[in-house]
């Protein structure tokens, strides 16, 4: 029971590693499109929230032993 709960949690890393991977893209679009003070702002204090929970995450896969080849994603 124990391997599962802990491949499942991999899994949900994983996840959400590439979840999180996804809005950071989309918000650096964002970035680049905006125009407004206000709008900028809210994009960079958005950008700043992503990349903590993504250092979060890839502290907790560390942790874990996850290794993440990047190559494949090509």
């Amino acid at each position: 029971m124990l391997k599962n709960t802990e491949n499942a949690e991999v899994g949900d890393i994983l996840e959400e590693l590439e979840r999180i991977n996804d809005l950071i893209r989309k918000n650096e679009d964002l970035f680049n499109m905006a125009t407004e003070d206000d709008v900028i702002e809210a994009v960079i204090f958005e950008q700043r929230s992503l990349q903590s929970r993504y250092a979060y995450l890839l502290k907790r896969a560390r942790e874990k032993g996850i290794r993440i080849d990047y190559t494949d994603r090509l």
